[in-house]
């Protein structure tokens, strides 16, 4: 079977990926396609950045656009699971 692109153009376009307390997937959002990256705390989970995920957030993603920031912590997952933000809002 001949792919009409490279495996990693498939991945860039289609996986998501997450990750929590990692400064190092901050730092590199702009190696990868940051539209497919997602923040995750873990709560209630022990390994979880509760209570200090406000915190670790605003040191970690400090050199992100703001575009890049509300992407990667709240437009992404949203995207991925068809989630109305604007009736988040109504409901809030």
């Amino acid at each position: 079977m001949n792919l009409s692109k490279a495996p990693s153009e498939y991945f860039r376009e289609h996986i998501y990926t997450t990750f929590q307390d990692d400064w190092v997937a901050f730092r590199s959002a702009d190696q990868m396609n940051w539209h497919r990256l997602m923040w995750a705390n873990d709560f209630p989970h022990s390994d979880s950045t509760w209570p200090w995920s406000q915190e670790m957030l605003a040191e970690q993603s400090k050199h992100l656009t703001d575009e890049q920031r509300r992407a990667i912590l709240c437009d992404n997952v949203a995207d991925l699971y068809h989630i109305d933000l604007s009736s988040l809002k109504a409901a809030a």
